[in-house]
């Protein structure tokens, strides 16, 4: 390899495709590995999301959550799943470290109904137990779960998280009551002493992800990317940090024109062929984001004014939209852009939607923003705005077609 040249195009397009499997993996580090979690273990969150948490960005403030990771290597897991009261939400959402969506079992394909869910590596050939509902293969052998649980506080905190500690997860041995073969010893690299190329070809020699990837990595092999590659030439070093700052610059400019997650978030059969770097902005805005399907995001950037939603100097926005077609719910929650995180409030209100906006007699609903609280605070449809730049995400879960091909008209938040 000594003596290619890697060309800045060909660094930025190899950094590309590895951004969401880096991000991925950094998270899975820095979450778990560091602080020394174990895998195959939840990590609940007993409560809503709020200007606290800063774990990932434009989380949601609708759901408790119940997340972790699997390490299906050695044998599958098992989850089990209570049945539910009607009407709440819920899903057992995962996600390989590719970042692709391979599981999405919850109340929009089952109702109240839990079930017991066996998950396994892509060449796993054991014999399925009785009592499985379904099974889930992943390419990879770490395997992201985010499951959430609709609630909207106060009184139905305490119901919701009823429901949460009844979630189970169990290796397959386990579940059996037999002697199992123990998790797999792997030498996670510490992204602080590591780059991008060596924590990507990390995960790709864990599970069968390089060969659903063969032709990207046929792409980009001078660079360096390879299953369990770990020493690099000068020249692919370099390329490397080339690649991660054009890279980066790229997918910052794209930002503002993302408005809507459908062809950010999915599965592999949905994203494999499309544009990589819309797949890397679907992490960059809002990972371990659920796919359209399951879940349309649209972000709201800007006022009336064209100017970014900000709440300094007074101002206030007010927006009246007629529901969206859903089967599950709808919600708006308020980020800070400089961070993509919650920003603090005196009232700790971050979202407001179906279940807790009060309907105009006209059918339609009010959204009042501003970040005057003391002014607000007894009015339900009220949200708090930051006194900095802001963006809004609206989800719809469970959307109807016309919702998921953007036929929905966002609302315009006027400036009053």
């Amino acid at each position: 390899m000594v003596g290619v040249t890697i060309s800045g195009e060909l660094a930025r397009d190899a950094y590309l495709y590895a951004y969401s499997i880096d991000e991925a993996y950094k998270f899975l580090f820095e979450t778990t590995i560091e602080p020394g979690r174990a895998v195959n273990e939840f990590q609940l969150l007993r409560d809503l999301a709020d200007d606290t948490y800063t774990a990932h960005p434009s989380i949601n403030n609708d759901t408790l959550h119940l997340q972790g990771w699997f390490d299906v290597g050695a044998e599958p897991v098992v989850v089990t799943v209570p049945d539910f009261d009607e009407g709440r939400y819920w899903i057992l959402h995962t996600m390989d470290l590719g970042h692709y969506t391979n599981a999405m079992i919850g109340s929009r394909t089952r109702g109240a109904r839990g079930g017991r869910f066996l998950f396994a590596s892509g060449v796993w050939d054991g014999d399925i137990p009785d009592g499985v509902d379904e099974v889930v293969r992943s390419e990879s052998d770490l395997i992201k779960v985010m499951a959430r649980i609709m609630t909207t506080g106060g009184d139905d905190l305490e119901a919701a998280r009823n429901l949460q500690d009844q979630w189970k997860l169990e290796t397959l041995s386990v579940f059996l009551g037999v002697s199992g073969p123990g998790q797999p010893i792997r030498d996670y690299p510490d992204p602080k002493s590591t780059n991008w190329l060596a924590r990507t070809n990390f995960v790709l020699a864990a599970g069968s992800m390089a060969r659903a990837d063969a032709e990207w990595l046929t792409k980009y092999h001078d660079i360096g990317l390879e299953p369990g590659k770990t020493e690099f030439t000068p020249e692919q070093l370099d390329a490397a940090e080339r690649g991660e700052q054009l890279g980066m610059a790229h997918i910052r400019d794209l930002a503002p024109e993302m408005t809507n997650a459908g062809k950010l978030l999915g599965t592999r059969a949905d994203l494999q062929d499309g544009p990589r770097d819309l797949f890397a902005e679907g992490t960059y805005l809002g990972q371990w984001g659920l796919p359209p399907v399951e879940s349309v995001y649209v972000k709201v950037e800007t006022g009336s004014d064209g100017q970014p939603i900000n709440g300094a100097h007074g101002k206030t926005y007010r927006a009246r939209l007629l529901p969206p077609e859903v089967s599950e719910f709808w919600s708006f929650t308020v980020y800070g852009s400089d961070d993509r995180l919650m920003a603090h409030n005196a009232i700790n209100r971050h979202s407001r939607g179906d279940r807790t906006l009060i309907m105009d007699d006209d059918g339609y609903f009010t959204i009042v923003l501003s970040a005057d609280v003391d002014a607000n605070a007894e009015n339900p449809n009220f949200l708090p705005i930051p006194e900095k730049d802001a963006y809004l995400i609206m989800r719809m879960y469970g959307p109807s077609k016309a919702v998921q091909d953007g036929e929905y008209l966002t609302p315009s938040f006027d400036v009053t």
